[in-house]
């Protein structure tokens, strides 16, 4: 039997769904560091999650040309390279595209 190969824009939406909730994730947690509730070991831990996250989401949209990214800067772009949390902006950048887009959809109802 051959292997499935998902939709390109649902693999893109599910990683970009994916990111943005670890991205969050990362930042309650590190909030919850900064309140004495969660340890050192525990924010760095959701935050290498959510830059592995960022970088999958990245490495996607290289690999598809961007086709389906909808951000104004690139994903091979430098900047995301520039600074410890840019990845995570990067999801930031593209969750907010998706978004607007999802708003600006007629509904169906």
């Amino acid at each position: 039997m051959g292997q499935r190969h998902p939709d390109p824009a649902a693999r893109r939406l599910l990683l970009l769904r994916r990111a943005a909730l670890a991205d969050r994730r990362a930042y309650a947690t590190e909030l919850e560091h900064l309140r004495g509730g969660a340890t050192v070991a525990q924010a760095a831990y959701a935050q290498e999650h959510a830059d592995a996250a960022a970088e999958t989401l990245r490495a996607f949209d290289v690999n598809t040309d961007n086709v389906y990214a909808a951000g104004v800067i690139r994903a091979e772009h430098p900047i995301w390279d520039d600074e410890p949390d840019a990845g995570r902006a990067y999801v930031r950048q593209e969750y907010a595209e998706w978004t607007r887009a999802e708003r600006a959809r007629p509904s169906t109802s």
